[in-house]
């Protein structure tokens, strides 16, 4: 049994591994006058998380614990999928170099069987000795073209022989390449399986958090007031995301405005919906201003058209959230994820992979939570995507 000692260091040193990776990232930008706009949105943004951060931490110990749990697993998911990520590619390197290994054996092969050959011949013609096959001549033509057959015969000798020792070096060199490869799988693979380690605890810890929030609620009966204090941070969140990122941020190059993009954007995950735009929750009190979907844990999750990160971190109620800025006012957010593969200022395009369903934010159960937004308005979801 892992102790809570253990625990609150592992998860203390990967939240301070992610908030440091965040606020270190590289400036991502089109050229000059884009990076220095986009290293001041960066700037705007991380002051308004840290001001998130201290609203959501105040008075609230089990949420401010369920959020350092949330961020450490999705840091965790980030780490082995890039994990991952290295050792397929080592294992493509690999398989390329047994490839070239194996024609270097056939190489070698047909090489040894030349020489074998030659060797033979020479044996054969050895039962007399070249000395004596030159004197025995006495056509001084004759002579001249045994001279000649002579030559040639060990010239060839001698080149198969230094095809062979050719050959023999660089199989030499691609078999230290594979042992080296190895190595560094077998070093990736380590660090795969501590990771893995790491991510067991921390979900037993999100389980114990999970618990205590439920208890919490089901006590305090204030399940409604959660949930209209939820919608308000994200809409606060939506404007001031508005107001720090201009549009030189987020139309880049020739692109099918969004605005156009009605009826014919992707989901952004397969699953069942469960909850539609503008239909009632917690008994007819609230509507819904997006979508839940119904999907697996760790499914795909991925952008439903061109955009650059305005926001990917934990929000109160929504959990690991993305919000994707298309321009012309139009975003897309993505909530309740168990990892995000993107940071602030990273541009995605349509298709990609941004992040992984979960049940963060104390969610019971697994789901993505999807709005579209115009100008800081909920848009219905069910209009923009395609049916079917």
């Amino acid at each position: 049994m892992v102790s809570r000692a253990y625990l609150n260091v592992t998860l203390t040193a990967l939240l301070t591994f992610s908030i440091c990776s965040f606020i270190s990232l590289p400036v991502i930008a089109d050229n000059d006058e884009h990076a220095a706009a986009l290293a001041e949105v960066r700037k705007k943004i991380e002051r308004l998380r840290h001001d998130i951060d201290k609203t959501q931490t105040k008075h609230d110990s089990v949420r401010t614990e369920l959020r350092k749990v949330e961020r450490s697993i999705s840091q965790l998911h980030r780490e082995i999928k890039n994990i991952n990520q290295k050792q397929r590619k080592k294992n493509r390197e690999l398989k390329k170099l047994y490839g070239e290994r194996g024609k270097l054996q056939n190489e070698l092969a047909t090489h040894r069987q030349i020489l074998t050959q030659q060797i033979q011949a020479a044996f054969v013609i050895g039962q007399q000795e070249y000395l004596k096959l030159l004197l025995n001549q006495e056509d001084p033509a004759a002579i001249g073209r045994t001279m000649k057959y002579y030559d040639y015969f060990n010239r060839a000798r001698l080149t198969e022989i230094e095809q062979v020792r050719g050959t023999l070096l660089r199989l030499s060199g691609v078999e230290a390449k594979i042992k080296r490869e190895k190595q560094v799988l077998a070093e990736i693979e380590q660090v795969r399986k501590k990771r893995r380690q790491e991510l067991q605890e921390v979900s037993y810890a999100h389980s114990r958090v999970m618990a205590k929030l439920k208890k919490e609620l089901g006590t305090r009966g204030e399940e409604l007031s959660q949930l209209v204090e939820n919608e308000r941070r994200l809409q606060q969140l939506v404007n001031q995301l508005d107001d720090a990122i201009p549009d030189i941020l987020t139309a880049p190059g020739k692109r099918t405005p969004f605005a156009k993009l009605r009826g014919k954007l992707q989901w952004p995950t397969q699953g069942k919906v469960s909850a539609l735009f503008g239909r009632s929750r917690n008994a007819g009190k609230l509507k819904w201003n997006g979508v839940l979907i119904k999907a697996s844990v760790g499914k795909d999750v991925r952008a439903v058209s061109h955009g650059r990160v305005a926001y990917a971190d934990w929000l109160r109620g929504y959990g690991l959230l993305m919000i994707v800025d298309h321009g012309d006012g139009y975003m897309s957010l993505y909530g309740h994820n168990q990892a995000l593969y993107k940071e602030t200022g990273e541009w995605v395009e349509a298709g990609e992979v941004v992040a992984t369903v979960g049940q963060s934010g104390g969610q019971q159960q697994a789901a993505l939570y999807f709005e579209i937004r115009h100008n800081g308005k909920p848009s219905n979801p069910v209009r923009w995507c395609k049916r079917g």
